[in-house]
């Protein structure tokens, strides 16, 4: 199977392609955090943006390595959200989500592919942060990882950034 291509097909792209506006970063709203909605951006933007400090670096080096994974599995869209998604020195994770709804779960490593506590340890210690499908359902809270993590915020709402890897 491919990867999705043309129409969306899945909540993830829906939400995505209805919320994502222009295809660049706003400025960092008082709180530190981006304005709500999903930000588009490309690598070199997002660097900018979030690669400017020595600890920052080495959770992006990290992440790095998980885009990586999912970039050799066949995942090419991505959000990004968490800690790492604001103006915040010394940011202690990032939480990634991408499109399950595209290709089968069983093409990604798997270590990536369970869900339980243990296993988003190891993905944390592996890569610096943890990855979710986003049109999965957070733990208690009923929503998708996508909706949770875009309301996760002390305030209520936070901006997330999509990465297309290419």
């Amino acid at each position: 199977m491919t990867a999705c291509s043309g129409q969306a097909q899945s909540c993830f792209e829906l939400f995505l392609f209805t919320e994502m506006g222009v295809s660049m970063l706003p400025a960092f709203l008082p709180s530190g955090l981006l304005p709500h909605g999903v930000h588009h951006c490309d690598v070199a933007a997002f660097e900018t943006a979030f690669v400017w400090s020595a600890q920052r670096r080495q959770v992006y080096s990290q992440m790095a390595a998980g885009l990586g994974v999912l970039y050799d599995s066949g995942y090419r869209l991505l959000i990004i959200g968490g800690d790492f998604i604001s103006t915040a020195e010394h940011p202690s994770e990032f939480k990634l989500l991408y499109d399950s709804d595209c290709l089968p779960i069983e093409t990604l490593d798997a270590r990536l592919s369970y869900f339980d506590r243990n296993s988003r340890l190891i993905s944390r210690n592996q890569w610096g942060g943890h990855f979710f499908p986003a049109s999965f359902r957070a733990k208690g809270s009923g929503a998708t990882w996508l909706h949770y993590l875009s309301s996760d915020a002390p305030d209520g709402q936070r901006g997330l950034v999509a990465l297309g890897l290419m």
